[in-house]
């Protein structure tokens, strides 16, 4: 009788321009626009593009909680309100 103790999802620390630009209904050299302009701030590691967590809900106006990218129940607007410079589009 293995019992394997109640863990939750762990919550993702960050996402890639091409993960982001689907939860908010861009193009991911839309993003990647966005970061080399300074707009949204992202991490450079090992030679590709991270988008902490926090930015994308700071900056964008999307919650995320502990289910995958994919799962766009996932994916909700903070206070029904669009992100700077752009509609949000997604439920």
């Amino acid at each position: 009788m293995d019992e394997q103790p109640n863990r939750r999802p762990l919550k993702r620390v960050a996402y890639r321009p091409r993960e982001v630009a689907e939860m908010v209904g861009m193009s991911e050299s839309g993003v990647r626009n966005l970061i080399k302009r300074g707009t949204l701030r992202a991490v450079q590691l090992d030679g590709r593009w991270l988008i902490p967590t926090a930015v994308i809900e700071d900056k964008l106006g999307v919650s995320l909680d502990a289910r995958p990218a994919s799962d766009v129940a996932s994916i909700r607007p903070i206070g029904g309100r669009p992100p700077p410079g752009g509609d949000l589009d997604v439920a």
